[in-house]
């Protein structure tokens, strides 16, 4: 278990908590509660009724709904130095997904009462968490039209174009280090794992993407991009 001051050195790593002073991150600190979680754990259930929020210090979660058909599907990963479970906290509602450790995490557990608390003491941090928030609805909204309106192959573009700019395009290249499988992306696009297969072969065959084990180049962001923005009619975010 870290002491205090670790504890301290951690949240500052929060994105929500970056420009709070150290006497506000040693109050924080103080409230937290701090759970190391092995990879596989569950850390929120789906509808349960508890409504803390959960900052990743160190490792990733996967946040995951398991359809009535008992298929699962994933929304998206969560790496050190974000929040999650933070909607609950926020309107009190039951839990609108599962959260799964991803790999071995450190994780600050914080009550409801004490996310408030922090917010309205700290407008810097409030602003963070609503910008957080709006870049989430937009990511969600660009995902809702490629599942709706669009087959198989541009949705599985879409999640491809969304993971390199997650990462970052250097000289119109992202290297998707530890990329998800072909049956990871599926459970995020709605698709069978054969379809995935059958485009980013596709894509490979064009020069557009290339598979090392397991991480994955997008050997060309802007033709991918155009391919995206040309079938949505948007610009994704």
């Amino acid at each position: 278990m870290a002491d205090g001051s670790q504890n301290v050195d951690l949240l500052r790593d929060i994105a929500l908590f970056v420009d709070l002073s150290a006497d506000e991150l040693t109050h924080i600190a103080e409230r937290c509660r701090w759970i190391d979680c092995a990879a596989g754990r569950q850390i929120i259930d789906h509808l349960d009724d508890t409504t803390d929020c959960f900052l990743i210090a160190s490792g990733s979660v996967r946040v995951i709904v398991n359809s009535s058909s008992g298929k699962e599907i994933t929304f998206r990963d969560i790496g050190a130095g974000e929040v999650v479970g933070e909607l609950s906290a926020l309107d009190g509602r039951p839990r609108s997904a599962s959260v799964v450790a991803l790999t071995d995490a450190r994780i600050a557990r914080l009550s409801s009462t004490d996310l408030w608390d922090i917010l309205q003491r700290n407008p810097d941090a409030a602003a963070v968490l609503i910008r957080r928030l709006t870049a989430l609805v937009r990511q969600m909204s660009d995902r809702v039209v490629a599942i709706t309106a669009l087959p198989v192959g541009p949705r599985v573009q879409v999640e491809l174009l969304r993971l390199a700019l997650d990462v970052g395009v250097t000289d119109n290249r992202a290297v998707i280090l530890g990329a998800p499988t072909h049956a990871e992306i599926a459970s995020r696009v709605a698709a069978r794992r054969e379809a995935v297969t059958r485009e980013i072969s596709r894509l490979a065959d064009a020069g557009i993407v290339d598979r090392h084990g397991r991480d994955l180049v997008v050997t060309d962001v802007a033709a991918l991009r155009s391919s995206v923005e040309a079938l949505l009619d948007i610009t994704p975010t």
